[in-house]
């Protein structure tokens, strides 16, 4: 990193220069940082040696997350950290989708129910029990959920008559299905939500919903 600072900061000219650490971050490597992140962007190293860093030069940081960090690290990088431990980012989400929707009054508030009938409960247990194949959010699984529901409410032509149906199936496809082992959801889906019966042969992901005959 020193390196490649003094290197960039002895060129002669002035055109764009980035460093980009997309690493993990680490609390001690960052503290390190400090000097050069604050408002005299001066990296000091042990050698009592310092580095400008020039108006022309931008460090560009790319994390997965914040979990090492300090808070001055944070402030000194310029950013915002939001925690989502109590669920508030995919709840506000859901309602501002609900809110620009313009459902009829009735829809809104079966679909309110039912969101907090399935929702909180089902993250609790998948953050805690399964893995996915690739990382997901609790925010991307919700955001899918609304996508699938208005495209439902969107291209069924038929009267839905049964919400909680379509609400159960949308919930399968974008909580469950990014596991590895789909049986694991699929059993402990089962054994949880008892309104909505699958059939006891196959997996819930071999269902859909049938509009016609609701």
């Amino acid at each position: 990193m020193s390196n490649k600072m003094r290197e960039l900061s002895s060129k002669p000219d002035t055109l764009p220069k980035w460093i980009v650490l997309d690493g993990d971050l680490d609390a001690n490597w960052i503290e390190s940082m400090n000097s050069v992140m604050d408002d005299n962007k001066i990296l000091t190293l042990a050698s009592n040696e310092r580095i400008k860093l020039l108006p022309h030069m931008r460090l560009i940081f790319e994390f997965r997350n914040l979990k090492f960090a300090t808070p001055a690290t944070v402030s000194r990088a310029g950013i915002l950290f939001i925690s989502d431990a109590s669920g508030y980012q995919w709840r506000a989400y859901f309602e501002s989708w609900l809110a620009s929707s313009k459902y009829p009054a009735e829809r809104t508030t079966e679909l309110k129910a039912l969101f907090e009938k399935y929702i909180p409960k089902s993250l609790e247990h998948i953050k805690k029990s399964f893995k996915y194949l690739i990382p997901v959010t609790e925010i991307s699984m919700i955001v899918s959920l609304c996508k699938l529901l208005e495209s439902f409410y969107l291209s069924v032509k038929t009267e839905i008559k049964n919400n909680e149906y379509m609400f159960v199936f949308c919930c399968v496809w974008c909580l469950g299905a990014g596991f590895g082992e789909r049986r694991f959801f699929n059993g402990w889906w089962r054994d949880t939500w008892k309104t909505v019966k699958f059939p006891s042969s196959g997996s819930i992901f071999d269902y859909y919903v049938d509009f016609e005959s609701n």
